[in-house]
């Protein structure tokens, strides 16, 4: 029996600009089984990393605040607990890798003592076993010369190797989730795949759950358990790996997959989904992918469908239309 890690519930997460107020994340639901990797996926803009950065509460500094909803970390709502509290799982029980090392590393702090703070801070260690710990930390994470690279600064690294100490970083404290945003974004194809097979092997190694943020359906059917499909702030599909790439259900899935190139294509040109995501601040009315789908219908343009159950399934489910007029018409829902 799967005992779930994160619950997130109606997570509602608004952007100010001028007065105006935007939804980037509208409603937001999923879950996190122990030891799973749950995947989300979606264009720039959709709201990947705004719910990242929520769930870890990480809006403080920026126009965004959470405007709803719940997050639950293991039976308790993260939303609702005090800073000094989330201090202490943030770091410790939940952890994250941040979508650019180099932004996201201090550019003037050697590498060990960037590594060695939240060792400290966490785990009681003194500053000589947390040097200690680092410098085994960067070792498990392939890094070749640990011991040196803790005394390098960010700039001296490559881009492989800053992403590996990050690794190590949100690693360090053993957590029992982790947050990827993008852990490959702008490596070459031969780092990236020695960088997801670390994750995976660390994952296994410690029963870990893990949240996977990518616009990469290479890395998604690589990594993941299950896969969430994000669309304007809108959770569009939910459904297990295997389902989702054999059987598509949502138009902006199908679009997404099919825009996928293949080897073996003889077709020169790629296909593509026409137009763009909408601005947050002028969302059309009805369904929200109404505009660029290839099915769409007059109600599609006036009312957003639900997530609904895809053939009495609840493991998958899907925001559109045609999945409730499939699901009358083969009895299954009122």
């Amino acid at each position: 029996m799967t005992t779930k890690l994160l619950e997130v519930e109606g997570l509602i997460t608004e952007f100010d600009r001028g007065g105006r107020m935007a939804m980037a994340v509208a409603g937001l639901n999923f879950h996190i089984n122990r030891g799973e990797v749950l995947g989300l996926v979606g264009e720039s803009g959709c709201g990947k990393s705004v719910t990242s950065l929520s769930i870890m509460r990480l809006l403080k500094d920026t126009p965004g605040r959470i405007a709803g909803g719940s997050v639950l970390f293991e039976g308790t709502d993260l939303l609702q607990i005090k800073e000094k509290d989330m201090l202490r799982i943030r770091g410790k029980e939940l952890a994250m890798i941040f979508q650019e090392p180099m932004t996201s590393l201090n550019p003037v702090l050697r590498i060990g003592k960037q590594l060695e703070e939240p060792i400290m801070l966490h785990l009681g260690y003194g500053r000589k076993q947390a040097r200690e710990h680092a410098v085994h930390m960067l070792k498990l994470v392939g890094i070749p010369r640990a011991e040196d690279v803790v005394n390098d600064y960010p700039h001296q690294l490559s881009g492989g190797m800053r992403q590996r100490v990050m690794i190590a970083m949100a690693m360090s404290c053993h957590p029992k989730l982790l947050i990827a945003d993008e852990p490959t974004t702008a490596l070459d194809v031969t780092i990236q795949a020695q960088i997801l097979d670390l994750m995976k092997r660390l994952k296994e190694e410690r029963d870990m759950g893990m949240l996977l943020i990518t616009h990469d359906l290479g890395v998604v059917a690589e990594m993941c358990d299950r896969v969430v499909v994000m669309y304007a702030g809108r959770v569009v599909e939910e459904a297990p790996v295997q389902e989702l790439f054999d059987e598509p259900q949502h138009p902006y899935t199908k679009g997404l997959i099919r825009s996928v190139p293949k080897l073996r294509q003889k077709v020169r040109r790629l296909d593509s989904i026409p137009g763009s995501v909408p601005d947050l601040y002028q969302m059309p009315q009805g369904c929200r992918f109404a505009p660029r789908c290839p099915y769409v219908m007059e109600k599609c343009l006036s009312a957003e469908p639900g997530l609904l159950p895809v053939e009495g399934d609840p493991d998958r489910k899907s925001r559109c239309w045609l999945t409730e007029d499939h699901e009358r018409k083969g009895g299954d829902c009122a």
